[in-house]
């Protein structure tokens, strides 16, 4: 019975997706040919074709219509877009939301025989947090890359600045330069200027993609630069000397917090550890806690207070810099 639910599942999955398959490919023709025209030209006048401006921005949520304008009218679907562009994620918020309606429901087939509702839905929420999580975890290593590197593009900045290049061509420098994703997030905002956006909405902009704050103090002090007038070259040279300084305080606090983050983990595996230890050599030595309710309430309250405590000295370690 289970192989057969299983394979109607798979059965319709497989449908479903042919369908959003050939949808896909018919919505994106258009776009394909414009890149085929581009690609041409851009061999034609010897370009390299990574090089060329990205013209089309597409903005839907979906690529199905109906579908798209359900989730425009969601509010959690604008920080779910807002992720995936600071994550790189070349995916949309429609794909997004149904791998997690699809891992929602598979958790929902393997605890379908049990009678615990707690249970179910914390398979359930467990299986459709593991996309987001993803998600977030690209968008962190992509910010901590950004960051580091940070520094370096605002050198090349300043030293483009004082060869007496204007500022969107030592942002252009900077974007084709620079390692990813320090040099992507440059060419988009030069691309944009370049095609008639404003400097000041290209660099909120790419304040919106990255959030760092080095990168919205290198970004107020260009549109005040901008406004005021002054030495925008020292200004960038000032800001790369505090970032550095900055880094330098937080290896210090690493430092110093070393032990108590070492404290952390030693205390919180422990109990675990242990209790995986003695019930290897005396599988009947838990026996009373786990069949008795008062044991299981003791399991359960121990466990409750140890996630306190690892969460107590986590913030007391922890120290936010953004």
């Amino acid at each position: 019975m289970i192989l057969l639910l299983v394979a109607f599942f798979l059965f319709f999955l497989l449908i479903i997706l042919s369908i959003l398959l050939l949808v896909y490919e018919r919505r994106q023709g258009s776009g394909r040919k414009i890149n085929r025209r581009l690609a041409a030209y851009s061999v034609e006048m010897g370009l390299n074709p990574e090089q060329l401006p990205l013209v089309l921005r597409d903005e839907r949520l979906s690529d199905i219509s109906l579908f798209n304008r359900f989730l425009s009218r969601l509010d959690f679907t604008r920080k779910l877009k807002q992720w995936l562009e600071q994550s790189d994620t070349p995916v949309t918020v429609g794909t997004l939301v149904l791998v997690i309606a699809l891992l929602m429901m598979l958790g929902l087939l393997f605890t379908r025989n049990s009678a615990n509702l707690l249970l179910r839905f914390l398979v359930m929420f467990s299986l459709g947090l593991i996309p987001v999580l993803f998600i977030l975890y690209r968008r962190g290593l992509r910010l901590r890359a950004f960051v580091r590197a940070f520094p370096d593009a605002l050198d090349m900045m300043t030293s483009s600045l004082r060869a007496g290049h204007a500022l969107n061509k030592s942002i252009q420098m900077v974007g084709l330069e620079a390692p990813d994703p320090i040099g992507v997030e440059f060419r988009k905002t030069f691309e944009e200027t370049n095609l008639g956006l404003p400097m000041r909405e290209a660099l909120v902009n790419l304040t919106h993609r990255v959030d760092s704050l080095d990168l919205k103090l290198f970004v107020t002090a260009v549109l005040l630069q901008r406004e005021t007038g002054g030495n925008l070259a020292e200004i960038l040279e000032k800001i790369s000397y505090t970032i550095r300084e900055r880094f330098k305080l937080m290896g210090q606090i690493r430092t110093y917090t070393a032990q108590g983050r070492m404290t952390m983990w030693v205390l919180g595996s422990m109990p675990v550890v242990f209790s995986l230890v003695i019930n290897a050599l005396n599988p009947d030595y838990f026996a009373p806690l786990l069949e008795s309710p008062t044991g299981r309430k003791l399991l359960l309250t121990g466990a409750v207070m140890q996630i306190l405590g690892f969460l107590v000295i986590r913030k007391i370690i922890r120290i936010k810099f953004q």
